[in-house]
């Protein structure tokens, strides 16, 4: 088991796809981060000395923690795709050249498929995080670390002078989730023939949960809505309806779950047949 998973995590991780990915949403994020670098130093230049400095800090200006730059909004749509294109193609691929049957020979189904899991998963995570870091470092280089304070930003607000822990939170938060996404690669690669449309499937299931989210809730006054449409949920930042944690990993831990159920039921009817 070690070794296989040593295997997988080399194929996922030490390719030129992982590389790929990261470089194309680090470079993403640069847009955003010139975008709020000039944004913060051209309302200090107007301003003179700006009375509401708290209102321009690292927190709210890298591209996690505001939804109004180009970059944020690019990133926040494509993230699915960067996390299926490090490893996402692997196990349709290994399906249909007949690499996979070799390997549950050599080790073993179990073996195998938890390697293959969680290669998948720890790339797809790591392909969503970067980039997120290299921004949230490179917007601390010009922007200062000045606590919001909540009529700026109410999200920072709950956690009072924890900021630094509330973006790790929201950076394992990420981790997981699009972990989990990534991995329903390995659930398409069932029904999906060709390996590189095979990896738009994570893509496709975050517009249908954003088509699902608009239909069922509504801004009626009053009405309880929870957002669980991964195109705004992942940002740290107040959106049109809250975010709810345990939805969060709920979806995460459905995803997994399903992933695994389906690839053990059906790799056990082919070889009882």
């Amino acid at each position: 088991m070690k070794n296989v998973l040593q295997i997988e995590l080399n194929k996922a991780i030490k390719t030129r796809y992982f590389a790929i990915s990261i470089i194309i949403g680090t470079m993403i994020g640069i847009v955003g981060l010139v975008y709020n670098v000039n944004l913060v130093y051209n309302s200090q230049i107007y301003d003179g000395i700006n009375p509401c400095y708290e209102g321009f800090t690292l927190f709210n200006h890298w591209i996690g923690g505001e939804g109004f730059s180009l970059g944020s909004s690019l990133y926040f749509f494509v993230f699915p795709l960067l996390i299926a294109l490090p490893y996402g193609w692997s196990f349709c691929g290994e399906k249909n050249s007949g690499y996979m049957r070799q390997m549950l020979v050599r080790a073993g189904e179990k073996s195998y498929l938890t390697a293959k899991f969680l290669a998948t998963f720890i790339a797809g995570g790591l392909a969503m995080v970067v980039p997120l870091i290299i921004n949230f470092m490179l917007t601390a280089l010009f922007i200062p670390a000045i606590t919001p304070v909540p009529t700026y930003d109410t999200m920072y607000g709950v956690f009072g002078n924890s900021l630094f822990a509330y973006v790790a939170v929201y950076m394992l938060v990420d981790f997981m989730f699009c972990g989990a996404l990534a991995c329903i690669t390995m659930l398409s690669a069932q029904f999906i023939k060709y390996k590189w449309v095979n990896c738009i499937f994570p893509f496709v299931v975050c517009m249908v949960l954003n088509v699902l989210n608009n239909m069922l809730f509504s801004n009626t006054p009053g009405a309880e809505n929870y957002q669980f449409s991964p195109f705004y949920f992942t940002k740290c930042v107040q959106t049109g309806y809250p975010a709810k944690l345990w939805i969060i990993v709920l979806m995460s831990m459905l995803m997994a779950a399903i992933t695994i159920a389906v690839n053990m039921v059906l790799m056990h009817k082919k070889d009882v047949m």
